[in-house]
């Protein structure tokens, strides 16, 4: 089944122009897996031939191996340790000045969001208005577009409190809309974190973070995909930022005293300011 695999993988690498190729081997054989079992087919070699012969079967795919699950405040207690011990920290000196954050990997943009509402309960809180940028990119289109439209079901909400959901969201159908505040905020942008050339979404121009969010996309990739992506977050993170990352991720050892774990729990970690051990 491995070599079948790698083989697809590699067609989706030249059918899109995109690399496939970086993500588990074992996440791959899973979901592609899945979809013969789906299909009734007698086996991934037949799937292989499906995939060369139906013109909509190479997008379904992968849409499956882009895993797109997300919801407001995703592991709360990261969050809330983001929000009551740290958030304050990342506010600038001065007046005027810019707090610039990235949810890498957004998916339909509930992650962005939930940082636009944690920065914006501390500047009330705090009583000061820096400019805010938050930098939302995903590969997949139709991601960016639900992101920039702002409207969710009341499924994806089940972290956000009665308070919040009456201060940030107004009720439309079968769902809520973002309020205005939160959405300009944020910038959707497409950027493919495999990218070679590209170390950060080129709508900001220069990277320099004060915060970025990849959560729950390094799982999935092999472990050479892995140190590249994480090299990319370092160099795009500004010293004394903070990187927060998935329950099932950890920085390589490479950057173990570069990136320091603010608590034991959360796997938030700050950058360490050059020249401090």
């Amino acid at each position: 089944m491995g070599e079948t695999v790698a083989h697809i993988l590699s067609f989706l690498t030249e059918f899109f122009g995109e690399d496939f190729q970086s993500y588990s081997q074992s996440l791959a054989e899973k979901r592609i897996a899945e979809r013969v079992k789906q299909l009734r087919l007698s086996g991934v070699e037949e799937y292989r031939q499906l995939l060369r012969r139906d013109p909509g079967e190479p997008a379904y795919l992968s849409r499956m191996l882009r895993i797109r699950f997300s919801s407001f405040f995703r592991d709360t207690l990261q969050f809330e340790l983001l929000r009551s011990q740290i958030m304050a920290s990342l506010l600038p000196a001065s007046p005027g000045g810019f707090l610039r954050a990235w949810s890498a990997a957004c998916a339909g943009g509930e992650e962005a969001c939930s940082l636009g509402i944690i920065i914006d309960e501390t500047l009330q809180l705090m009583d000061v208005r820096p400019k805010v940028q938050i930098f939302a990119t995903d590969v997949a289109e139709d991601a960016l577009e639900e992101g920039r439209a702002g409207y969710y079901t009341a499924g994806t909400l089940g972290g956000v409190t009665l308070r919040q959901l009456n201060t940030y969201f107004t009720p439309d159908g079968n769902g809520y809309r973002i309020s205005p505040e939160i959405l300009s905020m944020i910038s959707y942008c497409r950027h493919d974190l495999l990218d070679p050339h590209t170390f950060a979404p080129p709508e900001s121009l220069f990277g320099g973070f004060d915060l970025i969010s990849c959560r729950n996309f390094l799982m999935y990739l092999d472990p050479q995909a892995y140190l590249r992506v994480f090299d990319n977050l370092f160099r795009a993170l500004n010293p004394g930022g903070v990187l927060l990352l998935g329950k099932a991720e950890a920085v390589p050892e490479r950057y173990h005293q570069h990136l320091v774990r603010i608590f034991e729990c959360g796997n938030l970690y700050r950058k360490q300011q050059a020249g401090r051990n």
